[in-house]
Order: C-alpha cells, then structure tokens, then sequence
C-alpha cells in the first residue's frame, strides 16, 4: 500500500502541475484518506503499468447511501437510490501515454465494477472548463444531469443508469455555451439533460435535451 500510494502521488503530481487551468482538478485536501477511500471494501482503484511504472489509474467509490458527499444526495435524486450510487472519481494519464484510449477503457472498466457491485447510477463530478474529460464521459454515453457548486466549485454531475436508458424529446433543443454557469444551471432545473457538444467558431455550446418525466426511472 505505501509504495502503491507513493506511486499514485507522484503521478498526480505530474499530471496536476501540467493541468492547463487549475480548476480542471482541484486537489484533495487529504490524499492519503482520499486513496484509502478508492481501496477495498469503499471503492477501487485500477493501475495501468508499462515497464513496471504507473502510467495512469483510474478510481471508483462506493459512498455511504447516508452520506452528505454522495452524489446521488448532491443531485437531490430520492434517497432510497442513493445505495445504488456509484461514484467515477480521479482518472489521470501520463501525457506521453494520451492518445492511446487509455481514458475511454479505464470509464468501460469502472462501469463494469460497478454494475458487478449492482450500484448502476455511475456518477461523475468535471469543471465547466474541461471540455476533453466531458467530452469523453458523454461519448461514452453518460448525460449532464445537474449543474451547480460543490465546495465553492462550479461543476457539471454527469451520470449513467446502467439498468435503465433515458427518453428525451429530441424537438426540444437548446444549445448553450459551455461556460455559461446559470443557463446550464437553469436548463437542469427545468428539466433539461446535456446530452452532446457543438464545437465551431463561438466556441464550445452543449446540446440539452428535455427529460421525458413520464418515463423517468430510476431517478
């Protein structure tokens, strides 16, 4: 476990310090309970080693269904389904080894583990700044399910129901620019899903979808 750790630490340290804007991570005010949180029996967490040296990971938690900082409660989903709440915390890859999907296969195996875990609502917390690590969670078919701070932090939950697909209303679009806090903020509210992006000469905008309620299971 401490060679484990020191590894882990020391990949971060690389990754964060190369981190284009800070608000992409904001690091955790205890690394070492935060590792131990992402271990057995509270979560996991998935190396990919080349050579022997850690080149990237990837973690998943299993919070307490009573827990303030489960997501399922931050999203305000009703409380008996937060035992199902999984959360895909930290994922980080060495530069020199981007590009090689390493991103897109370690999001394929935490939703494996956690529908073995039978906790299918996979949630997932990225900075409005982000636009590759969204971009990679709504490729692989997670939704912008809320929009708001979390610990003085402006930040999209994007999730998956692995038991239960969404219906929306594919006539009711808005696109709305991706940095642009109290519109997405507002079209969740309202019953709006992000479900895709649009990148041209304004910019980033987000493509939100209105949620069919009269099908809306489980959450």
């Amino acid at each position: 476990m401490p060679r484990d750790f020191a590894a882990w630490s020391a990949l971060r340290d690389r990754v964060i310090a190369d981190l284009p804007n800070p608000d992409f991570y904001v690091r955790e005010d205890d690394e070492q309970a935060f590792f131990e949180a992402h271990t057995q029996p509270r979560g996991e967490t998935i190396g990919v080693f080349a050579h022997g040296a850690l080149v990237a990971y990837a973690m998943v938690g299993f919070p307490e269904a009573d827990s303030p900082e489960n997501l399922g409660a931050v999203i305000g989903i009703e409380p008996e389904l937060h035992a199902q709440v999984t959360h895909l915390s930290s994922c980080m890859v060495l530069p020199e080894w981007r590009g090689r999907k390493l991103q897109r296969t370690l999001l394929a195996a935490r939703l494996a583990l956690a529908h073995a875990r039978g906790r299918p609502l996979c949630m997932a917390m990225v900075s409005l700044l982000n636009h590759s690590s969204r971009h990679n969670l709504l490729r692989q078919g997670l939704h912008i399910a809320w929009t708001g701070v979390i610990d003085g932090l402006q930040r999209h939950v994007a999730m998956i129901d692995l038991q239960h697909g969404l219906h929306f209303d594919m006539g009711d679009e808005k696109l709305l620019q991706s940095d642009d806090f109290h519109a997405l903020q507002e079209a969740c509210t309202a019953g709006y899903t992000g479900i895709g992006e649009v990148r041209d000469a304004s910019g980033v905008r987000l493509r939100y979808v209105r949620h069919l309620h009269h099908d809306r299971a489980p959450w």
